[in-house]
């Protein structure tokens, strides 16, 4: 990594010396975290290296962030490459990503939505007080689809109960899919009313929902 191509420049548009260095330390060659998020699915032996510098990400890049400014993208690249299998139950990463979409001011949409991704692949069962903790400080806007993909795996009645609240809601083809997977017992009478929805595609899921899900 001593001869840099030219058209990277530390310190502009997501490239970052420091950060090329620290990732070549743990064997991890990359000249950007935009090249490895749109690389292999998991890096475990990278993952210090992102949870090091997202904790320390504005103190070490100081100042205003723009959107889509070079402190912006690095955070995208370091909140894109905790989605990774490696991760799961690591509960610094878990607080982290936490962080990110509770972060004051808000984050761009989109890095919120990633670090909801992260959570919903990261998270297990032991998390489940922490993913409701965290849903009633969602930014307007948010992506709850995670959310509601997180909750189907969890499998208890509190669970079961959330997923329920977002039946009535757009995203409620995911609440039903969601349901499905957590075989969720005495929620048939409240899916099958959607299998008549406007939305063909919460009709198809509702369908195969009162196929599968237990009877009451």
């Amino acid at each position: 990594m001593d001869n840099i191509p030219s058209q990277y420049v530390h310190g502009e548009h997501g490239f970052d010396e420091r950060i090329m260095r620290d990732l070549a330390e743990v064997g991890v060659r990359a000249y950007t975290l935009d090249d490895l998020a749109n690389g292999p699915a998991t890096i475990p032996e990278a993952i210090p290296v992102f949870v090091d510098w997202l904790s320390h990400l504005e103190e070490r890049i100081p100042g205003p962030e723009p959107d889509h400014g070079h402190r912006s993208i690095i955070r995208s690249g370091l909140i894109r490459n905790l989605i990774d299998p490696a991760a799961r139950g690591n509960q610094e990463v878990i607080d982290l990503l936490i962080s990110q979409v509770k972060h004051q001011p808000p984050l761009p949409s989109r890095q919120i939505d990633w670090a909801l991704g992260g959570l919903k692949l990261i998270c297990g069962p032991k998390e489940f007080s922490k993913i409701v903790a965290l849903i009633p400080s969602l930014p307007t806007g948010a992506l709850v689809i995670p959310i509601i993909q997180y909750l189907g795996k969890v499998k208890t009645q509190a669970s079961h109960q959330l997923v329920v609240g977002y039946l009535d809601g757009p995203a409620r083809e995911f609440a039903i899919k969601a349901l499905v997977q957590a075989k969720a017992p005495n929620v048939r009478h409240l899916v099958e009313p959607l299998v008549h929805d406007p939305d063909a595609s919460v009709r198809k899921a509702a369908r195969r929902a009162m196929e599968r899900l237990p009877h009451d």
